[in-house]
């Protein structure tokens, strides 16, 4: 018996170790930074292709939704979102999904295209994430104020009508 715990005891370690490090997801220096007075800035990658900063949007408001397409309640926020960018993008709201699928981009195209999604849609970083305080959960929806700075954080699925109550303080 000492001799089996001799020989499985370490490669149980051993394989341990190996996994911690595997499912490391450690911010990547320079993905995600706070800009001056607090507010966040990243550059992602689009799914049209360009690449996006938050900062390119500074002076609006902005809604950023993690989410997922295996995620039923994401999904059915894709409406509501576009329903958001269409009545408001000409009052200055921007509505940035970032994608936490694990399939890239290229595997999002179709899916944008299928759902018609009028927002940009971005891929998300592990950096990005926890700029954010960490995702323990999706949806998350994120509202920026004009000047950059995070004013609230709203998990789960939002209608329309609440969207609109909430950006009001902020138009």
């Amino acid at each position: 018996m000492r001799r089996i715990l001799f020989f499985v005891l370490p490669v149980v370690f051993i394989g341990g170790l190996a996994f911690l490090t595997a499912c490391d997801r450690s911010p990547k220096k320079g993905e995600a930074r706070a800009l001056s007075g607090g507010a966040l800035n990243f550059t992602l990658p689009s799914v049209d292709g360009s690449i996006v900063r938050l900062s390119d949007y500074r002076g609006k408001v902005i809604l950023v939704d993690f989410w997922a397409t295996w995620c039923p309640p994401c999904r059915e926020m894709i409406p509501v979102l576009s329903e958001i960018h269409r009545k408001y993008s000409s009052r200055g709201v921007v509505v940035l999904g970032i994608s936490l699928d694990n399939d890239g981009l290229q595997a999002l195209g179709p899916f944008v295209v299928e759902h018609r999604i009028p927002y940009k849609i971005l891929l998300g970083t592990d950096a990005v994430r926890e700029a954010f305080g960490g995702i323990s959960s999706i949806p998350t929806l994120f509202m920026v104020d004009r000047n950059g700075k995070l004013v609230r954080k709203m998990i789960g699925y939002h209608s329309v009508e609440e969207l609109e109550g909430q950006l009001k303080n902020y138009l």
